[in-house]
């Protein structure tokens, strides 16, 4: 048995340097042909925008195209099937919101572990939200919409395509102590046309996808979610300042290999995108259409996924929410 044991353990210590230097010369010539960038939304909203610039900066710094390919659906969990059907040699990248990390919690049967599965590369930005309603609600704050909901329950129509949104639109009608009648998207792309022409009559959505409509009077801003005023709609009161502040959710958006991605290739990925991130140009580009660049490494983002995962497991079970 002894001599067994000694035999297994050269075997390992031989194995070891084959192993890393395997990955060691898999990431010095990485990448080897073109990536693919998975984004879980619809083409054309901010969560996508942001993508795209992420993906156009990974292109330049690795020299082969990074192309996007958007797979809504199944609260992102088609494109995190298909990333974790790929090879995984670096060369198929998962783009997904921070509400995302929850759809484990809320899709029993998802069969995905966030943590088990997939390794984050890094934080690139956040997408601020907003409370809106259709104009032709006879409420032009939000205590006059709250008090119309109390008087019909279920009445008002909310559109949600994310967790994020449902966890708002959730943590709204128990703060609010009002009732909702919720209908799922696969997108806030395809819910906007429906909020605009009063086939739903509430929506939890980025700022940015909304601003340009409240500002034309095709919808109302009734609140953002944010901890300050936007300066795109200065007149528009925080949730805190009409005492809902507990209406909060995740809106960082960030980008994933699945976790048996060699860690080298990770880091080379990891270090590009921290860099795409910082470039002034991108962060201007951001600013300018009301996104905010957020950069985060792996090991911090690690860190959010863990804390968050822990607060969306206590909200999903105290607001018995799922993603029906």
């Amino acid at each position: 048995m002894r001599h067994l044991m000694s035999c297994v353990a050269a075997l390992a210590a031989l194995a070891a340097p084959v192993t890393s230097s395997a990955q060691a010369a898999a990431a010095a010539a990485f990448p080897t042909k073109p990536l693919r960038m998975l984004v879980p939304v619809p083409a054309g909203g901010p969560s996508d925008f942001i993508a795209r610039q992420v993906a156009q900066q990974l292109s330049a710094s690795l020299g082969q195209a990074v192309t996007v390919e958007n797979k809504p659906g199944a609260n992102g969990l088609l494109a995190a099937r298909e990333a974790m059907a790929a090879p995984a040699d670096g060369h198929t990248l998962l783009y997904a919101p921070g509400s995302m990390i929850a759809t484990p919690l809320l899709v029993k049967a998802s069969g995905l572990d966030w943590s088990r599965d997939f390794a984050p590369l890094g934080k690139v930005g956040r997408v601020p939200f907003a409370l809106a309603i259709y104009p032709g609600v006879p409420a032009s704050t939000l205590a006059e919409f709250v008090k119309q909901a109390h008087q019909q329950p279920h009445i008002f129509n909310v559109a949600t395509s994310t967790p994020s949104e449902v966890l708002a639109a959730a943590q709204f009608m128990q703060a609010a102590g009002v009732q909702l009648t919720r209908v799922p998207y696969r997108g806030g792309t395809q819910a906007l046309p429906d909020l605009l022409t009063g086939r739903v009559q509430v929506m939890f959505g980025p700022l940015s996808m909304l601003q340009a409509q409240a500002k034309s009077g095709a919808l109302r801003v009734l609140a953002v979610l944010d901890p300050e005023r936007s300066a795109a709609l200065p007149d528009v009161p925080t949730m805190a300042e009409v005492g809902m502040g507990a209406v909060s959710v995740p809106t960082w958006q960030g980008v994933y290999t699945v976790a048996k991605v060699p860690e080298a290739v990770r880091a080379r990925l990891a270090a590009d995108i921290a860099a795409a991130v910082a470039r002034p140009e991108l962060r201007s580009e951001f600013e300018r259409r009301m996104l905010a660049p957020e950069g985060a490494t792996p090991k911090e983002l690690t860190a959010t996924i863990t804390r968050e995962l822990a607060v969306w497991s206590a909200l999903v079970d105290a607001y018995k929410l799922t993603a029906d």
